[in-house]
């Protein structure tokens, strides 16, 4: 019998070789493109001097004794110096990796000795970081007076830089991601989304993040039109901030994972908005809840807020980013196998999907060539051109739906359960955020551990066994009680269940 596929339109053709081609063709044109905002102040990065600014970064590496193909860590906020220095890499020769910016600025050491496997891992011995950030034991790199041409030029098929995984299921590894996939990647995330220059985009994703550099700067940079851009920090601070920003600027897409669209709906009561002029509002990164759509629509459809702007997404780093995307206009949960939960649409342009076995498997022009300097993991991952993703899944409609992640699931009593559905269940109960629950095995046992604002009485321990009792017939061995900021979290907000695991199983 046949994998049920789905096959997108067909690839599209490139009309230029590179990253920095594109990135060329954009400043030439002199539009408007990224604007970053920090409190009040404003900094645009766009036209001629975001030329001039890329091209300071790359003899400033050169200068630096980078040499072609050595691995450049990019250590920056979201600002324009992060753009700059990604494709001031590209044009030194070098292959940029995009390094995990602190949420809060003084956790700087402690961010950077968190990355240190991964820096070693890449060979990375030289950072673009900013001034005030000192990056003991690597080369420090300042951008020089800018030239009128780059060192070096990249062609279609060489390495354009290295994307680690977040890091929810295990430990981060770097996929290998060249021009051409990268291209592609972007280029079919603009037809699908039907992007054009007169669109306006607002986002508050990291830049170190998949979905922040492919899906915000690249995507914006292919498709021609303006980004307003925040911080994570901020958002996380003042999340309402993100949507005053689509109201001043008259936006019409955004994007965030699915705690984004739930925190600003949750924390912005007693604030007004105009989000009439948004037709795209894509969710994407982490699974779809429906009740934060629910929550959402009910808090701003009086402020304007189009229901049937949602626009569900699939992708992961080994892809590039993008590998499925719900036509606009089009999101809405279905009962799939006893389960009610949303589409996350079609696959972009030049991508085959199938499911084997229950897996989600890819075959795209936007693959990554693998994880770098790990052969093994590799091997396994990616198989006669197709990607192995991990994700559990299944076809129907015409659609793909994504039912959890093998690796997830828990047993109880010889039957499997999706954690996300019991996470999502405790949270519902408790008035908590959807990711400051996680189920998971502990030997034998199911364990449930919820972060609280505030102590918890015995009866609730009860509450939450009875209600998974009645709602799945699965019972509880062990509820247990966190402080908040205690459960691990990829940099992207999503929960590291098997380190939750390591952290919270035996020593409860």
């Amino acid at each position: 019998m046949a994998s049920p596929t789905l096959t997108g339109e067909p690839p599209l053709a490139s009309t230029v070789q590179s990253l920095l081609e594109a990135f060329e063709h954009r400043c030439a044109a002199n539009s408007a493109w990224l604007t970053f905002h920090r409190d009040e102040a404003r900094e645009t990065f766009s036209g001629h001097g975001a030329l001039a600014a890329a091209r300071a970064w790359s003899h400033g590496l050169r200068a630096a004794g980078v040499l072609p193909g050595e691995r450049v860590g990019i250590w920056q906020p979201n600002c324009a110096s992060f753009v700059a220095s990604f494709f001031g890499a590209l044009g030194a020769g070098a292959i940029p990796v995009p390094l995990a910016w602190p949420v809060i600025d003084a956790n700087c050491a402690a961010s950077l000795a968190e990355a240190g496997p991964l820096l070693k891992h890449a060979g990375v011995t030289c950072i673009a970081a900013p001034p005030q950030a000192h990056v003991p034991g690597y080369r420090w790199v300042t951008p020089t007076i800018a030239c009128d041409d780059w060192p070096h030029r990249p062609r279609s098929d060489d390495t354009a830089f290295l994307q680690f995984t977040s890091g929810s299921t295990g430990h981060p590894r770097g996929a290998v991601i060249s021009h051409a996939a990268a291209l592609a990647n972007a280029a079919a995330l603009v037809k699908a989304l039907r992007l054009t220059q007169s669109d306006v985009g607002v986002s508050w994703i990291p830049f170190f993040h998949d979905m922040g550099l492919i899906g915000v700067v690249l995507t914006s940079l292919l498709g021609g039109f303006s980004v307003h851009v925040m911080r994570p920090s901020e958002f996380l601070l003042r999340p309402w901030r993100w949507l005053e920003l689509v109201g001043e600027f008259k936006a019409t897409l955004t994007v965030a994972p699915d705690f984004g669209y739930a925190m600003a709906a949750r924390r912005s009561a007693r604030r007004h908005f105009s989000l009439s002029s948004l037709r795209c509002a894509l969710t994407g990164s982490e699974p779809i809840q429906l009740s934060t759509l629910d929550a959402f629509d009910a808090r701003f459809e009086g402020e304007g807020f189009d229901p049937l702007a949602w626009v569900g997404a699939y992708g992961l780093a080994e892809n590039t980013l993008g590998v499925t995307v719900g036509p606009p206009r089009e999101l809405r949960g279905t009962d799939v196998r006893g389960r009610r939960i949303p589409s996350v649409g079609l696959p972009l342009a030049g991508t085959e999907v199938s499911i084997r076995e229950g897996e989600v498997c890819v075959r795209s022009p936007s693959l990554a060539r693998g994880y770098f300097e790990d052969a093994a993991t590799s091997a396994k991952t990616f198989v006669d051109g197709w990607l192995h993703t991990g994700d559990l899944g299944v076809i129907e409609q015409g659609r793909l739906f994504i039912t959890g992640r093998e690796k997830d699931l828990v047993v109880k009593a010889g039957t499997k359960f999706h954690p996300g559905e019991l996470e999502q269940a405790v949270a519902a109960l408790l008035e908590a955020p959807a990711n400051g629950v996680v189920a998971f095995n502990d030997a034998d046992q199911l364990v449930v551990v919820v972060e609280q604002r505030a102590e918890r009485a015995d009866s609730d321990v009860a509450l939450v066994r009875n209600a998974l009792v009645a709602k799945f017939g699965v019972r509880v061995d062990r509820v247990t009680w966190v402080p908040l900021g205690s459960l691990p979290r990829t940099t992207s907000g999503k929960l590291r269940r098997s380190a939750c695991a390591e952290k919270f199983g035996a020593t409860l």
